[in-house]
């Protein structure tokens, strides 16, 4: 098995996923909006699918029991050829690193354990540079110590702190990048000038598709590109990118989006 990741966009060959076994809805949802794990199925499945059709492998994480074990993506990220495994700020959470800790072994992958609190929805590579987000679940002690190691093993990224309001969870859900030049942002960033200095176009998410997840999309790869907000996808699709709009309601009601459940392990 190889593993490699040095931006959001490249083509994803592998990635690691876990089937909502437990999902529930974030607390204090109305009834009404209580997940309908039937529709869930369906549109986790949706989702399986359409990364099979762009050629991506699926390695599934072996349950552990945690509601939000679906959201991968918090369990680690990976620059070049190291993986981070996360230090999960929910103790609840804490068990769902352990699927990747094995996958890790298995293949004797090369590996750091964050000694500091960091979820990998909060990190974002792209060229030379490492975006950190500094919410609730990403202290800001992280950020050095990925500096840190990143350095001892002669990978000399930039590392660039990113605020954001910590009502949206992860960096991902407030910015994400499209590709090598263009980045797309909310207003949920509060320092958006730290990140739009490293890109030459950036693409405004309305307010009112936040509530959609709409940064919290999943790369494909070829200019593809998942996207739970139809209103944001017809942004994107004007601004020439192969947006595809998925259903991913059930989801959003356990404040996770398209993008949260997909670890990236492989991009090319």
């Amino acid at each position: 098995m190889r593993i490699f990741n040095n931006n959001e966009y490249g083509t994803l060959l592998d990635c690691f996923l876990c089937y909502p076994c437990n999902l529930q809805a974030a607390k204090g949802n109305a009834p009404q909006q209580q997940v309908d794990k039937n529709l869930a199925v369906i549109q986790y499945n949706n989702l399986c699918r359409k990364l099979t059709e762009a050629g991506s492998r699926i390695w599934f994480a072996g349950f552990v029991g945690s509601p939000d074990q679906v959201f991968t993506r918090d369990a680690g990220f990976i620059v070049e050829d190291l993986l981070f495994i996360s230090n999960m700020t929910d103790p609840v959470r804490q068990t769902e690193i352990n699927s990747l800790k094995e996958l890790a072994g298995r293949y004797g992958l090369k590996t750091h354990y964050m000694e500091c609190k960091a979820e990998g929805g909060d990190i974002m590579v792209n060229k030379n540079t490492v975006f950190v987000g500094q919410g609730n679940r990403t202290d800001e002690m992280s950020a050095g110590e990925i500096e840190y190691i990143l350095k001892r093993h002669d990978k000399p990224y930039e590392i660039e702190r990113v605020s954001y309001d910590v009502s949206r969870i992860h960096l991902d859900c407030t910015f994400n990048i499209m590709d090598r030049d263009t980045c797309i942002i909310s207003s949920s960033v509060k320092n958006p000038e730290t990140v739009s200095g490293h890109f030459k176009k950036v693409i405004r998410i309305p307010d009112e598709n936040l509530g959609e997840l709409a940064p919290n999309i999943v790369q494909l790869g070829n200019n593809k590109h998942l996207c739970s907000s139809r209103n944001f996808c017809s942004i994107l699709q004007d601004n020439g990118y192969n947006a595809i709009y998925l259903d991913y309601s059930e989801f959003i009601k356990c404040s996770g989006g398209l993008g949260c459940c997909v670890l990236p392990l492989l991009r090319e």
